[in-house]
């Protein structure tokens, strides 16, 4: 029988590659038979009433709303598995203690470090930093105001972590982890050896049947947020000495006006702002390759399987989970951070073993992010959940 499935979700105000996977979700689960019932929220929501910010210190703690609402609907909808993907600020891990007094098993799909770093990217002030980790403690990210630069709203978050790491519900949740690299950075806070870990990366459809031509434009692609922490400052000092392979950069942020001033200084640097996704994997497919420069370590970056997915392929920093994608599919190049020299190098590298890459990117595709794969692994994951409560 096809399991009846309860997909939770809390929406950031900016979309990310967290609702993408999210919607993914529920619709390969509902393509696949399944009754699914969403239960969502989202930050709009904070900024429509007065009174829900004035509680957020205590709701992003605990939902008496959301403890209720799952409840309910786990039994009107005679829910088998409660899976959710983002609770904070609004639902609450009180989310966890609905299902459980309901005796049903949930799971918790870890995209960012939240649990274990208020900003959730290791990263402060242009490089990454780890002391919350290290040192088990909130102190430095108090100290430092980490979360949207506010000491308030950074006490908020710390005190949820606090609170619920002294309950001990991150114990009592099983956890889906988009790569190993995300799931060591979790042994100081659950066992991560236990029979609830589990890891399944993220899954894209292939769309709108483009094919490779056997002749490829001079470009590279960069896709994504204009801010610090995705290296465009980096991208755009280095390729001002590039001269014979254009940068294309599609995206919007902090540094949209730095991209606009190289844009109009170099030659090779070309942006496009936002685009329809179409017009996008046209330029993806006829390049040589994706270049994802990040300063951070990641969550699951959708945009190399985007490029997977159409056989493009990837040169990315040495750091974080972008790193270990493209080790592991052998389906590009990773430079060492912030260096020059590096990055050129692996630039000729992508260049003169496009082929071998571009074949390797498919491959990996197939194997391991394609829809297929990944509901055969949720329904292996949900089965051992169950059996394990």
């Amino acid at each position: 029988m096809k399991k009846n499935i309860l997909m939770v979700h809390n929406f950031y105000q900016i979309g990310g590659g967290e609702h993408s996977v999210f919607n993914n979700e529920v619709e390969l689960l509902k393509k696949n038979g399944h009754k699914v019932i969403t239960y969502t929220r989202d930050n709009v929501e904070i900024n429509n009433s007065l009174l829900k910010k004035i509680l957020l210190p205590f709701t992003t703690i605990w939902s008496f709303k959301t403890y209720r609402d799952i409840k309910r609907i786990i039994k009107e909808e005679q829910i088998e598995i409660v899976h959710c993907h983002n609770t904070f600020p609004l639902i609450s891990p009180s989310v966890y203690y609905a299902a459980r007094k309901m005796k049903i098993p949930v799971i918790q799909t870890i995209h960012n470090f939240r649990f274990i770093c208020p900003k959730a990217i290791f990263y402060k002030d242009g490089k990454i930093c780890e002391e919350c980790l290290i040192n088990n403690k909130f102190k430095t990210a108090i100290k430092n105001n980490c979360y949207r630069d506010s000491k308030i709203q950074t006490i908020v978050v710390t005190n949820m972590l606090k609170i619920h790491r002294k309950l001990g519900t991150y114990n009592k949740i099983n956890y889906i982890f988009l790569t190993d690299f995300n799931k060591n950075k979790f042994s100081k806070l659950i066992d991560i050896n236990k029979d609830n870990i589990f890891i399944k990366p993220n899954f894209v459809e292939k769309k709108y049947n483009l094919v490779r031509p056997n002749k490829l434009n001079n470009t590279f692609i960069f896709i994504g947020r204009l801010d610090e922490n995705k290296g465009i400052k980096f991208l755009i000092d280095v390729w001002k000495d590039i001269k014979d392979y254009e940068l294309h950069i599609y995206g919007d942020g902090t540094f949209k006006e730095d991209v606009i001033k190289a844009s109009k200084e170099y030659k090779s640097v070309k942006y496009f702002g936002f685009k329809e996704q179409k017009v996008i994997f046209e330029d993806l497919i006829t390049s040589i390759g994706l270049v994802m420069p990040s300063e951070c370590y990641e969550g699951f970056p959708m945009t190399i399987a985007e490029s997977y997915s159409l056989g493009i392929p990837v040169l990315s920093s040495d750091i974080g989970n972008q790193a270990s994608i493209v080790s592991a599919s052998k389906a590009g190049c990773t430079y060492k951070l912030n260096d020059k020299n590096s990055f050129e190098n692996k630039i000729k590298c992508m260049i003169d073993n496009n082929k071998g890459y571009s074949d390797n990117a498919l491959t990996y595709y197939n194997k391991v992010l394609s829809p297929k794969k990944n509901y055969k692994e949720l329904m292996d994951i949900y089965d051992k959940a169950m059996y394990i409560k």
